[in-house]
This record gives structure tokens, C-alpha cells and sequence, in this order.
């Protein structure tokens, strides 16, 4: 059997990164959320990802003064339409600063839909650890943040979040060599990843526990990354050279080296038509890591677009060349010439 060979790139790592403005410093000493800030670096067709222009709803506080639990899974949340982030962060039942005292606060977001289990979080601030469903559509969020309360003038409280999932995506080049010859490709999925696992969030994430049940993530058919309107999500027949990637990017819970089958189907056509379609199956062996973004390569080639038969080239060849044929000799009649 010809195999593809996928190679896992980890293209960004997307670690936090400090904002540098204070934003709306408050006026009584009520404890108030800053426009929670998170990074990110990737470019895709669908890209679940959160990120400063398509900012999460919500987000779950843990917060605690002098060791003493302040805020216990309390939800913050905005209204956010068209993008537009200006609206506050808001929370019912209003705490207050206390001048000179430690504030720890732990943050996970979203809060709603975001597939995960509070288990623990201790109070100095250094962990907190959740159970959690990966869905491949959900990014997770985590930031954390030590403040000491001041006699007037607090400034919210300014959260830092950081990706704790992976991102993947496929990348497809055709270099199958022949005069009007395209691709398509489609039905791209992981079959077995992992669906469940415990993560213990402290500045160097730390997942355990990783199962595989019944997920298959499902990325789509390989088309054009641009940011046209016409091209982007639309089946594309790409030619000789080109690389096209996955309609979609998808989370994964992030392990150890984890062998990730991955399927796909891989059509072939000569002048616009179908000729055949080819079935592959195919492994993926890397080690996602929490906050990075993989791009999984593969090249299709006249080796392997048949995962059952290497395809021959079609070459031309002289055996024999005949001699000629005397033939019977032929008298010509020529007309006359009048004198």
C-alpha cells in the first residue's frame, strides 16, 4: 500500500501576552472585569478560535481575598453585537476591595457551552483543575490574576487569557504531474481523537486522563484559503503545484505523542472530468501542545493518490518500422498534345 505522509508543523504558539492600556479604571472600590483580552495568531477559512474581534459572551471568576472564597464560579458576561466590544463586563452581587489585602482570581472561559467541569481551585491562585469534553468547536480559555486592593482608585481587574487546546488544520499540495490533470479533496476527519480529559491549569498546562470515545472531528474538503467571497467553502478542483487547506480548523485536547488516524477521500479528474475517487487511511503521529496551532501536510503524487497502486506514466515506444511494398508497375495514359 503507498502511503501519504503527514507532517505535523506547529505554526503558532499562541501564548498570551500582556495588554498594554488600563481600561476604565473605577470609580468607587466595587471589584469590576476588564475587556478580557485574548491572543491570537492564525489565519484560516473557519477558524473556531476567540479572539479580540469574535470575543467569548462569557467567563467563569474564581476569586478569592486573603484565602477566603470571594467569587465562587460567578459568571461575568457582556452583550456583544456586531463585534462591537465596548459594553462592560457585569456580575451579580457586587464585591468590594479592602485596602491592602491579596486578591487571587482565576478565570475559564466561556463559561456557557464550554464543556467544562470545575473541580478544584485553590486559593493561592497557582492551579485550578477541571474535567473537560472537547466538542473540536469550543476553544478554552484560562487566565489568572494576583491583585492587592487600594485604598481608592482600583483598577479592574485585567485578565490575560491563553489558549489551553489545540488547533489543527490540513494542508493538501497537488503534485500530481499530468497535462489536465486536477484534484478535489474531501472528507477530511480524525477519527479517534481524544474526547475527554483533566486539566490542571497553572502557567505550564498540564493535561492527563485523555480518552478517545465516540468523536470524529470533521474538517471538511480541502479549498481555498482566501478571503474572497466566492471561493471561500466552495469545492475546488485545484492543479499541478497548488496547495489547498481544510475548510475548517478543529481543537484537540492536547497529549502525548498520540498516533490520530485521519481519513480522506481524493478525486481525481482530466479536463474537468471524474475519472475516480480513492479512499485514504492514514496516520498522523505528533504531540499537540496547549496553545498551538498545527498544520498537517500532505502531498499527493502519482505514488500515492491510489493508496493501492503506485500509477505508471505513459511512455511511447517504436517496436518495428515496416519497409515498403514494391508494388506491379502502373503504365500512365497521357492525354495527346494537340500540334
Amino acid at each position: 500500500m503507498k502511503k501519504i505522509i503527514l507532517a505535523a508543523l506547529a505554526i503558532a504558539a499562541l501564548a498570551s501576552c500582556n495588554k498594554t492600556e488600563v481600561v476604565g479604571v473605577t470609580e468607587s472600590n466595587a471589584i469590576a472585569f476588564d475587556n478580557a483580552f485574548v491572543d491570537n495568531a492564525t489565519k484560516s477559512v473557519n477558524d473556531p478560535s476567540f479572539t479580540n474581534s469574535n470575543l467569548f459572551n462569557d467567563f467563569a471568576v474564581y476569586g478569592f481575598v486573603e484565602g477566603a472564597v470571594l467569587f465562587d464560579g460567578t459568571q461575568v458576561s457582556k452583550s456583544i453585537t456586531n463585534n462591537d466590544l465596548s459594553s462592560e463586563w457585569r456580575y451579580e452581587g457586587t464585591q468590594y476591595w479592602i485596602a491592602g489585602a491579596q486578591y487571587n482570581f482565576h478565570a475559564i472561559a466561556p463559561m456557557t457551552g464550554g464543556g467544562w467541569t470545575y473541580n478544584d481551585v485553590d486559593s493561592d491562585a497557582t492551579s485550578t483543575t477541571l474535567s473537560f469534553v472537547n466538542n473540536g468547536t469550543t476553544d478554552l480559555l484560562y487566565a489568572t490574576k494576583a491583585q492587592v486592593g487600594a485604598t481608592e482608585d482600583n483598577a479592574e481587574v485585567a485578565f490575560s487569557f491563553r489558549h489551553v487546546l489545540s488547533k489543527v488544520k490540513f494542508s493538501f499540495e497537488n503534485a500530481y504531474n499530468a497535462t489536465n490533470a486536477t484534484i478535489k479533496v474531501k472528507n477530511i476527519k480524525i477519527t479517534n481523537p481524544h474526547k475527554t480529559a483533566t486539566v490542571v491549569l497553572t502557567d505550564a498546562t498540564v493535561w492527563s486522563n485523555q480518552i478517545a470515545d465516540d468523536l470524529v472531528l470533521e474538517f471538511g474538503m480541502a479549498t481555498d484559503d482566501e478571503d474572497t467571497a466566492d471561493k471561500e467553502n466552495v469545492e475546488v478542483a485545484y492543479a499541478f503545484g497548488k496547495t489547498y487547506e481544510s475548510e475548517n480548523e478543529l481543537f484537540l485536547i492536547p497529549s502525548a505523542s498520540y498516533a490520530y488516524n485521519v481519513t480522506f477521500d481524493v478525486e481525481l479528474l482530466v479536463s474537468g472530468q471524474p475519472i475516480d475517487t480513492y479512499g485514504h487511511t492514514v496516520t498522523a503521529t505528533f504531540a499537540p501542545v496547549a496553545g498551538n496551532s498545527y498544520d498537517i501536510k500532505a502531498v499527493i503524487n502519482a505514488t500515492n493518490i491510489d493508496p493501492e497502486h503506485a500509477q505508471e506514466p505513459i511512455e511511447f515506444t517504436v517496436n518495428t518500422l515496416s519497409g515498403w511494398t514494391s508494388a506491379a508497375d502502373v503504365n500512365a495514359q497521357y492525354p495527346q498534345q494537340n500540334n
